[in-house]
């Protein structure tokens, strides 16, 4: 529609003076040059400077610059750990730096070949001043599956990463240089400005050629001994990481069949008791901070006072975040053979249980299921309208409130999956009600940077106490069901969390990278005095190693489900009390 109205404006313009002269008889108008008045368009006239808008390669190699010296401080930083200016490595750090600006320029040259020059310009010091804040402030990597989190991020949850920090920094290092490439004069269009970008892919490409022509032993060590400080390279990492991200997407196809999980799955007549299990899903729980497995910090005064709690102090996440983990959690991939693709392609255990006839409800207090519940019952209990306990946001104990109807009114085998919002950084301090804040001072912003180690602990671990709570609750609602169900509890969490140590924060970090922090996860298990769990046998196992991919064995077992779905593992980790 832009383009139609300046380009309807132009060409009266242009033909208008073509037909007055037509009219007077001057025959030599047809050979003038048009002068067009754009004063009256001026606003549509920079829209066309901006999309059709060539930038001299000068600018173009400028704006490159810019981002390798200004957007890449925490790939220099690990750099200059590697390979340190004190141990003689200045001509290498230079051929680095070199390397990298030869392919910022060329990746640039390349979208200026798609859009405008300029835009493109413009784009990359917006979108480098963004990706910067955020791997330089929480050690963030913009891979595949970070890309699909942006994507999925609801606007209640981005609005929680806004501070002022990153509007300092996107308007020092984004808009104010890009608006400078903006404002500049439109210089006249030519063959030769339109092939600037070609160029500057040439040299480019030369330039990093160059750069590691001379040092290719050392470059060759580089490649292979440092392959994680790639992963910090804005915004070439990040391209990478959202190609990644459209490859998948492009991929599932809207028809596509989903295959079956088993050939068979049923629930033997003999078992006449209903089966009633909660399983809690947690967010950004780290094993390490559970006094349940040793933390000096009382973080779970509740369950501890509970003997028949049992909390696994092995337990590994199959991903460092939630798109990753609980779709993998749920799948009858094992980490290993595990492809986001499957979730489109393949039925889940939640897919079998229902198949088997069990009612599977699946209700939210985060982002979404992650696919995982597509084809059973979901309820989002984000939305006030359902959640009724509410404050600045919605808790996570609102997702108990009215099961006990549904679990009297319309007895059967029941599944129930709460998916928490538990400690979801980077404001921790939202996570929990203000009575729950007994670690003090809890750092009460999202700019973690503004706050100490200890603060950020203090707000983590507060989160982890209603957590607490939380999960007490889910086991009071099941102890007075015991007359009716056999009922069981499991909490795991999805991944766990980078609290400043190494100075990284948050989590979503590679498996390469990835600290023992943000995949060392809580894993707690309760039996009713109606339970099928023999807490006795199962006890026996609760400090060998157990990952995601035992989630699925576990929640079969507990429904006493004949199927042919069973994971090959070496241990079970729950032992079923003999009928």
């Amino acid at each position: 529609m832009i383009f139609d109205a300046i380009f309807d404006d132009m060409f009266d313009e242009i033909f208008g003076h073509l037909d007055e002269s037509r009219a007077c008889g001057d025959s030599r108008a047809l050979l003038m040059p048009v002068q067009l008045d754009l004063k009256p368009n001026r606003r549509k006239y920079a829209m066309l400077k901006l999309l059709i808008g060539p930038l001299s390669l000068k600018w173009l190699a400028f704006c490159a610059l810019w981002v390798v010296v200004f957007c890449n401080r925490a790939f220099f930083g690990h750099l200059l750990a590697s390979y340190p200016l004190a141990e003689g490595h200045v001509y290498f750090l230079g051929a680095v730096a070199v390397l990298l600006f030869g392919l910022v320029l060329a990746e640039l040259c390349i979208l200026a070949l798609v859009i405008s020059a300029r835009l493109a310009a413009i784009v990359l010091l917006l979108a480098s001043s963004l990706l910067s804040f955020f791997t330089d402030q929480y050690g963030t990597v913009f891979d595949s599956v970070m890309v699909q989190n942006l994507f999925e991020t609801q606007a209640a949850e981005a609005m929680n990463l806004m501070s002022l920090g990153l509007f300092l920094q996107a308007l020092i290092f984004g808009l104010l240089p890009a608006l400078g490439i903006a404002l500049l004069p439109l210089s006249k269009t030519s063959l030769r400005a339109h092939l600037q970008p070609a160029l500057g892919i040439g040299i480019g490409v030369g330039l990093a050629l160059a750069a590691i022509a001379p040092a290719t032993a050392t470059f060759s060590s580089f490649f292979r001994e440092h392959k994680a400080l790639h992963y910090f390279t804005t915004p070439i990492y990040s391209v990478y990481g959202v190609a990644g991200y459209l490859k998948g997407v492009l991929s599932v196809d809207g028809d596509r069949v989903i295959m079956p999980s088993s050939s068979y799955a049923y629930i033997p007549t003999n078992d006449h008791a209903y089966d009633l299990v909660v399983l809690i899903v947690g967010e950004t729980a780290r094993a390490d901070h559970f006094s349940l497995n040793g933390y000096a910090r009382n973080t779970n005064p509740k369950l501890g006072r509970r003997p028949d709690v049992i909390s696994f102090s092995q337990m590994t996440s199959c991903g460092t975040s939630t798109a990753v983990s609980v779709p993998c959690m749920f799948s009858y991939d094992k980490k290993s053979e595990f492809d986001q693709d499957s979730i489109f392609e393949s039925m889940n255990v939640l897919d079998t249980l229902a198949k088997a006839g069990v009612d599977v409800l699946w209700r939210d207090n985060n982002s979404s299921s992650k696919h995982v519940a597509d084809r059973v019952r979901y309820e989002n209990y984000r939305d006030r309208a359902l959640n009724t306990i509410c404050d600045v946001e919605c808790r996570d104990e609102g997702m108990l409130v009215g099961l006990q109807s549904w679990l009297t009114e319309a007895p059967n085998d029941k599944l129930i999956v709460l998916h928490q919002m538990g400690s979801h950084g980077p404001d921790y301090f939202h996570r929990y009600p203000a009575g729950f804040e007994q670690f003090q001072p809890a750092c009460q912003t999202s700019e973690l940077g503004d706050c100490s180690l200890d603060e950020i602990t203090n707000a983590y671990d507060n989160s982890l106490l209603y957590t607490d709570h939380f999960i007490d609750k889910a086991i009071q609602l099941l102890e007075q069901n015991q007359g009716q169900y056999e009922v069981s509890l499991i909490y795991v969490s999805d991944h766990g969390e980078s609290l400043g140590e190494q100075g990284l924060y948050l989590h979503g970090l590679p498996d390469l990278i990835a600290p023992e922090a943000q995949t060392h996860v809580p894993l707690l298990v309760w039996g009713g005095i109606s339970s099928d769990i023999d807490l006795g046998a199962t006890r026996k196992f609760k400090d060998l190693p157990f990952s995601h991919d035992d989630l699925p064995n576990v929640l079969l077992a507990l429904f006493e489900v004949e199927t042919d779905a069973f994971l090959d593992l070496p241990e079970p980790m729950i032992m079923i009390k003999p009928h």
